[in-house]
C-alpha cells in the first residue's frame, strides 16, 4: 500500500505545471541571471592567489642558493598550482625592461651586498616576493650560526631544513571561496524552501476539512500517516532531484565550481529537501485557510533566502556580529553556512554543527505535525 500511494503521488506532483517552473525552472534562470551579473568575478576572482611572473639576475661570481629556492617555486605544488613563474636575466637593464613592459612584476637583483627585490608597484604580491627574501635570510642566518656554534650539526640542520623547502605557498582552504559563491548558496537553499509549497499542496488533498478529494481520503482504509509518509517521501524525492538539476547547470553547465564534493552536496542538498518539505508540512497541519496555504510558504522562504544572503549577501554577516541567533534558527542561513564552510575550510566541527541542527529541525517539525494532523476529528464527512 505504501508503494502505491507513493508512486501515485510521485506522479501527482510531477504534473503539477506550478511545481515544475518554480522548483525545477525558476532555479535555473535564477542561476543564469547570476552567472550573467558575476559568473566571470567568482572564475576570475581578484582575491585567488595567481601566479607571479618574478625576474631574478645573479651578479655573483658563483651560483647562488637562492636561484635554487625561487626553482623549486616555480615548480608545481601539490595543490596542482605554480606560485612563480621565473625568468632569468644577464644583467639589471634587462629585467628593468621586461618589468616596465608589464611581462614580469618585479625582479631579484643578488649581488655580494644581499639580495634587492625590485617591484613595479607596491601590492599583495610585492609583499610575497619579500616575504620570500625574508624566510630565505632566516634559514641562512640560521645555518651560519649553527656553523659557528655547532658545526657537527650543520648536516643534520641542512637535512631538516631541506625537508621542508616550501619558503612560502599557497595555503588552500578550499576551492573557488568567492564572495559571489554565496548567492549560488543561497540560491540552492530557497530552491529546498520551496519544496515546503509540495507538502501544503500534498496535504490540501489530503485533509477533509480542505478540499473534497481530502474527504474522500479521510474515509478510505488506507492509513492517514502511511499516506502522509509516502506523500513527503515523493516531495523530498522531487525536490532533491530538483536540487542536483540545479548543481549540475551550475557546476557543469556554467561552470562554476561549488567547491564542494559532489557526494557532499547531495547529502546537504537532500536536508536542504527534507527541512522545506517539514516545514511545509508544519504549514499545512496548522493553517486552514486556502489561501494562505501559498502565501505562508512563499512569505516563509522569501524572508529566510532574504537572510541567507540571497538579496544582499552581507546581510548573514550582520546578522552574525549583531544578532547570531537568527543566522542558527534560518534554515536557509544554516544550508548556506554549511555549503560555504564546506567549501572553504572543510568538514570542520562549525559544518557539522550547522547540519545536526537542520537535522534537528526536520524532526521537530514533523512531531509537531504528526500532533496537530493526529488530533483533528471530524463531526461528520
Amino acid at each position: 500500500m505504501f508503494l502505491r500511494i507513493f508512486v501515485y503521488k510521485l506522479k501527482e506532483l510531477s504534473r503539477k505545471y506550478w511545481l515544475v517552473g518554480w522548483n525545477f525552472v525558476f532555479p535555473l534562470v535564477l542561476a543564469t541571471a547570476f552567472f550573467l551579473g558575476f559568473g566571470n568575478l567568482i572564475k576570475e576572482d581578484p582575491d585567488t592567489l595567481q601566479t607571479i611572473d618574478v625576474g631574478y639576475v645573479n651578479q655573483l661570481d658563483k651560483s647562488a642558493g637562492f636561484e635554487q629556492v625561487l626553482k623549486d617555486l616555480s615548480k608545481e605544488n601539490d595543490e596542482g598550482t605554480t606560485l612563480l613563474n621565473l625568468h632569468t636575466y644577464s644583467s639589471k637593464d634587462e629585467a628593468v625592461e621586461d618589468m616596465n613592459s608589464d611581462i614580469i612584476f618585479g625582479f631579484y637583483l643578488e649581488s655580494q651586498d644581499g639580495i634587492e627585490t625590485v617591484v613595479r608597484s607596491n601590492s599583495y604580491v610585492s609583499t610575497i616576493m619579500n616575504e620570500i627574501v625574508r624566510e630565505y635570510n632566516n634559514y641562512t642566518d640560521v645555518i651560519n650560526d649553527i656553523a659557528k656554534k655547532h658545526p657537527e650539526k650543520v648536516p643534520a640542520a641542512m637535512d631538516a631544513i631541506s625537508s621542508n623547502n616550501s619558503f612560502i605557498s599557497e595555503h588552500s582552504f578550499g576551492q573557488n571561496t568567492s564572495q559571489y559563491l554565496q548567492y549560488f548558496y543561497a540560491l540552492l537553499a530557497m530552491t529546498s524552501l520551496f519544496s515546503s509549497w509540495i507538502s501544503t499542496s500534498m496535504l490540501e488533498g489530503m485533509c477533509a476539512n480542505m478540499s473534497e478529494r481530502g474527504k474522500r481520503v479521510e474515509c478510505s482504509p488506507a492509513s492517514k500517516f502511511l499516506s502522509i509518509s509516502a506523500g513527503i517521501l515523493a516531495g523530498t524525492l522531487l525536490q532533491i532531484v530538483s536540487n542536483i538539476i540545479v548543481v549540475i547547470y551550475i557546476q557543469y553547465i556554467l561552470g562554476i565550481n561549488l567547491g564542494v564534493p559532489m557526494g557532499t552536496m547531495i547529502i546537504l542538498c537532500s536536508i536542504g529537501s527534507g527541512l522545506g518539505i517539514s516545514a511545509g508540512t508544519l504549514m499545512g497541519s496548522m493553517i486552514r485557510n486556502e489561501r494562505l496555504l501559498v502565501t505562508v510558504p512563499l512569505f516563509f522562504t522569501m524572508i529566510c533566502s532574504f537572510f541567507s544572503g540571497l538579496m544582499w549577501g552581507q546581510i548573514k554577516q550582520l546578522l552574525q556580529y549583531n544578532c547570531p541567533i537568527i543566522n542558527k534558527i534560518n534554515p536557509a542561513a544554516l544550508l548556506t553556512d554549511a555549503m560555504y564552510i564546506r567549501s572553504t575550510y572543510g568538514p570542520t566541527d562549525e559544518f557539522y554543527q550547522d547540519t545536526f541542527i537542520m537535522c534537528l529541525m526536520i524532526v521537530g517539525c514533523l512531531i509537531v505535525s504528526t500532533l496537530f494532523l493526529r488530533r483533528r476529528k471530524y463531526v461528520s464527512l
